[in-house]
């Protein structure tokens, strides 16, 4: 082909190829573009040598590595208009469009394209020809159309005016193709239509096609928009989506609802709580995707998945396997452990039984709560304990409402839940030490969990569906059964743990807690070893308690001394701890041997008493001073003890005026002191040891030192029952004491008392105060 000359340029027959991606260069267009692969750098320098003329042709894919078959046939001739040298050795250039040509040769293809083309300039129509220029004002108005609805955001109402003034058809064609981001092949099917008519007719349809495609829009918009009003912008365009799939007839599965879904399938729930779950799920579903509620009903949706509405744990019921790992963990505690093993027996008849309900009291230390991880051992069953010390609020039993923000089942499911079966061994620990105030009483929440006529369905309130707890075995400990409401305590089937005796204390520190301390210090057995007597030292000399905690610790911090011994003198290889170096390591003793009175006085009598934490002995003294006949109490006494001083006082006045009293009782001040006076006092059962001191200052006669007694005093002198009395004993026995004077009406309660007991003290049952002054006096 001879030189091709346009608009005075001088087109010569062979030119550099540059391919361009993704992009179609028009004529009478100028476009910015990124020259950087090899052969387009080497193709634009051989340009700029000579007339600045390159032939673009658009590549049918993406790759870097061109190859003469990835060429599209026509391309467009285009002049290099300027050149800007860029930092990574690339070229940003300006091209302007001259021609459209036809790829007729490659010449060459190293080391850049050069090809021989031939410019085939689209034909344009005659201004006479009606059709084609009403064609053309249609298109022209339809890219107005467009840029009205701001489909596109980079046409600007100057290139839709612009486009109106002009008269060059073929320009129109190529400056609406670019700016309508068509996909590359339907911009390179509109450069290679031949004639303008053609190329208005494609382009027609293209932009028809687009308007379409704005008003399905524009309509899903406005129905969204009337939907949600006013809601975030990520929202609004999840609710176009929705939308169009409702129109196209799309249905979208959520696979994370049919998990769900699969999850309440297979978790055995019952009924009712499946048809809830499903019900609540159907809700889920049709949220909005970031409405608060959604994750609070994802949350309880999880919750009731996780119960355990069918999982248990199935009872290994063997009595003698069960037997042993009652006496293996605990010395003692018979009755606990025949209670638990009735238990299973029937259980083993039976095949199903409710649960009992067992309530362990009794002071601090004596292994009520470890007792619970043992019954679950013996069982076969898994353990959970809950401590209800200082709760006061009844959510944290029953659950808090679904409506509040951060709400939880209670305790009691909680519990389950973690545990993931629903026949656990359930500690409610230190059930006693709950509190109640404005927002309702914990311990009244409970009496639904706790009966077991009624815990086959409790309600929980954030579970609102019932949840079976008849299989659950609840034990709980309380220190006092004085602070339990009666209502709750008539659920509850009562296990007294009174404390232990000296010789129960020996054998739990040689068998259990001296191993275990052992073990938690890294001693070797053979490194250390306590003589019998001196273990019977720290229990009776540096411990005075009901249970053991105290006792723990003292053997601890002799077990700490002695590992550092040893630790900074290898050479040591046995340490024996025998009573003479019990000092050494604990230093001088805490408590007298015995504390008991030293010598008989006049009105000063031992009396027992019980707390919380297990017997006491309190010496009750009495003087008189001259005065006006008052009655003066001093040592935190309180009302019932006031009044049994009371009491005791006008028996006491009354009986001495048979041997022959005579004074004017209205002329001296009797004054009561129980010492100790910073500890508060209360309870009829010194009634008798007030009588018996006051008696003994009237009478002037001593008191012997041996004797304590406990028991409530009436004013016709008779001795009246009292509660605790194993462990007023156990204490007395502590202090040494070798005659204890009780009510007769306590006689039955003999039976608790331990043998060694029994040996060490004499026991008087006394009906009237005619039988307690016989033994007391001298």
């Amino acid at each position: 082909m001879a030189q091709y000359k346009l608009n005075n340029i001088l087109i010569p027959e062979e030119l550099p190829l540059i391919a361009l991606k993704n992009t179609v260069l028009f004529p009478k267009v100028v476009i910015p573009l990124i020259v950087q692969r090899p052969k387009s750098v080497g193709a634009l320098d051989a340009a700029m040598a000579q007339e600045k003329l390159v032939f673009f042709v658009t590549q049918k894919n993406i790759e870097d590595n061109v190859h003469s078959n990835d060429l599209f046939r026509v391309g467009t001739i285009g002049r290099i208009v300027a050149v800007f040298k860029l930092p990574d050795g690339s070229s940003k250039i300006d091209v302007e469009g001259l021609t459209r040509a036809k790829l007729n040769q490659i010449v060459a293809e190293e080391p850049f394209f050069r090809v021989k083309c031939e410019p085939a300039p689209t034909e344009e129509f005659s201004g006479d020809n009606l059709a084609e220029k009403a064609l053309s004002r249609l298109v022209i108005d339809q890219f107005r159309q467009i840029a009205e609805l701001k489909a596109f955001s980079h046409i600007s109402p100057e290139i839709t005016y612009m486009m109106s003034q002009l008269k060059d058809v073929n320009q129109v064609i190529s400056l609406i193709t670019i700016n309508l981001n068509l996909e590359i092949q339907d911009q390179q099917l509109i450069l290679e239509t031949e004639n303008s008519y053609e190329a208005l007719k494609k382009l027609n349809f293209f932009l028809t096609r687009e308007l379409e495609i704005l008003e399905a829009e524009k309509s899903v918009a406005k129905e969204t928009k009337k939907q949600i009003g006013k809601m975030q912008k990520e929202l609004f365009l999840r609710e176009q989506l929705k939308s169009i799939e409702k129109e196209l007839g799309v249905e979208d599965e959520k696979d994370e609802f049919n998990v769900i879904r699969t999850k309440i399938e297979s978790a055995g729930m019952p009924k009712e709580v499946k048809d809830k779950a499903l019900k609540e799920l159907n809700r889920l579903s049709k949220m909005p995707p970031f409405n608060p509620e959604g994750s609070y009903l994802r949350t309880y949706l999880d919750v009731l998945i996780d119960l355990p509405w069918s999982r248990k744990t199935k009872e290994k019921i063997d009595l003698k396997e069960a037997e042993k790992i009652l006496n293996h963990d605990h010395y003692g505690l018979f009755k606990v452990k025949e209670r638990i093993l009735e238990y299973l027996a029937v259980q083993k008849q039976v095949g199903k039984l409710k649960g009992p309900i067992l309530c362990l009291a009794g002071p601090p230390g004596t292994g009520k709560t470890s007792i619970g991880q043992s019954i679950a051992r013996a069982l076969g069953r898994k353990f959970i304990r809950v401590s209800l010390g200082g709760l006061r609020d009844e959510a944290e039993i029953r659950g808090h409402r679904r409506t509040y923000v951060g709400a939880m089942p209670g305790r009691i499911i909680q519990g389950i839940n973690t545990v993931g079966v629903k026949n656990p061994v359930f500690m409610l620990d230190e059930i006693d030490k709950i509190g109640m105030d404005f927002r309702g009483d914990p311990s009244a929440a409970l009496l639904e969990a706790l009966d077991p006529q009624q815990n086959n369905a409790f309600s929980d309130h954030y579970l609102e569906m019932p949840f079976d707890l008849s299989e659950v075995l609840f034990i709980t400990t309380a220190n006092t059964l004085e602070t339990i409401p009666p209502a709750l305590r008539d659920r509850l089937e009562i296990i007294h743990f009174p404390g232990y005796t000296e010789q129960e204390k020996f054998q739990i520190a040689k068998n259990f807690l001296i191993p275990k301390l052992f073990g938690d210090h890294g001693l070797k057995k053979r490194a250390l070893s306590f003589n019998d007597s001196a273990l019977s030292d720290i229990i009776h000399k540096h411990t005075r308690e009901a249970g053991v905690r105290d006792l723990e610790r003292q053997l601890a911090a002799i077990i700490r001394k002695v590992t550092r011994k040893l630790v900074e003198s290898p050479s040591h290889k046995q340490v024996v701890i025998n009573k003479n170096v019990i000092h050494q390591y604990l230093g001088p003793e805490k408590y007298s041997h015995q504390i008991a009175e030293t010598k008989d006085e006049i009105g000063v009598v031992t009396g027992l008493g019980w707390t919380p934490v297990g017997g006491e002995v309190f010496p009750i003294e009495v003087t008189k001073i001259p005065g006006r006949g008052r009655l003066i109490l001093t040592g935190q006494l309180g009302t019932v003890m006031k009044e049994s001083a009371q009491i005791a006082l006008s028996f006491a006045r009354a009986y001495v005026k048979k041997y022959g009293v005579t004074e004017d009782f209205n002329k001296d001040d009797i004054h009561i002191h129980v010492p100790s006076g910073a500890i508060k006092k209360d309870g009829p059962s010194a009634g008798i040891a007030m009588t018996t001191a006051l008696i003994s200052i009237f009478l002037k006669k001593p008191v012997k030192k041996e004797v304590c007694m406990t028991g409530e005093v009436t004013l016709r002198g008779k001795v009246m029952e009292i509660g605790g009395l194993k462990e007023k004993i156990l204490a007395a026995h502590r202090a040494g004491l070798k005659i204890a004077v009780v009510p007769l009406e306590n006689k039955k309660d003999m039976e608790d008392i331990p043998k060694e007991i029994k040996k060490d003290i004499k026991f008087s049952f006394a009906k009237t105060m005619e039988d307690v002054l016989k033994i007391a006096l001298k």
